[in-house]
């Protein structure tokens, strides 16, 4: 009888061994796969960062190519017109959310308003604006922008909203 009892707690010991190992197999995945997130994420974050950092000063089209994808020409060609458009370009970044590697940012925007952005050659939007003359004035605005990073460089998701009620008021057209 010994024999037996003991045999019967030997087995039920072994187990909830294994129902344990299973566990803790479990737990271990589902912590290496959060920590596999929390890494990408980091990566994303640190990415938006350098890009808008490097979006500043003049030698901004050298130091962007790393970020862009390489069939950015022309993306590189309107923006560039955009920036003799909109002199003195500086963004502040206003919040961030990510999710593994899609990221939405919320940007503050400031510019000077040097010369009529030739609407044709672009998609910022900026049509609301063409009909008033540029005097350099001080322009401020609030961007968002949708994005996903893969291999290091934006992806394939693009989008952008531009609140244009800064820039009319800084026209004085809204007040």
């Amino acid at each position: 009888m010994k024999n037996k009892l003991l045999l019967f707690i030997v087995m039920v010991l072994a187990s909830c061994a294994e129902t344990h190992t299973a566990e803790n197999q479990k737990l271990k995945a589902a912590v290496a796969e959060h920590e596999a997130m929390a890494q990408t994420e980091a990566h994303t974050k640190t990415f938006i960062e350098g890009y808008l950092n490097d979006l500043k000063g003049p030698d901004w089209n050298t130091k962007i190519l790393k970020y862009l994808p390489a069939d950015s020409e022309a993306f590189l060609r309107e923006h560039a017109v955009f920036r003799e458009s909109y002199t003195n370009y500086s963004s502040t970044l206003k919040h961030m959310a990510v999710d593994g590697q899609e990221c939405i940012v919320w940007l503050g925007i400031t510019a000077n308003y040097g010369a009529t952005y030739p609407i044709e050659s672009g998609s910022y939007g900026d049509e609301a604006i063409a009909a008033f003359e540029p005097k350099n004035q001080e322009l401020s605005w609030d961007e968002v922008w949708y994005f996903d990073v893969v291999d290091g460089r934006f992806g394939e998701k693009w989008g952008m909203l531009k609140d244009f009620t800064g820039i009319l008021e800084d026209l004085e057209v809204a007040k």
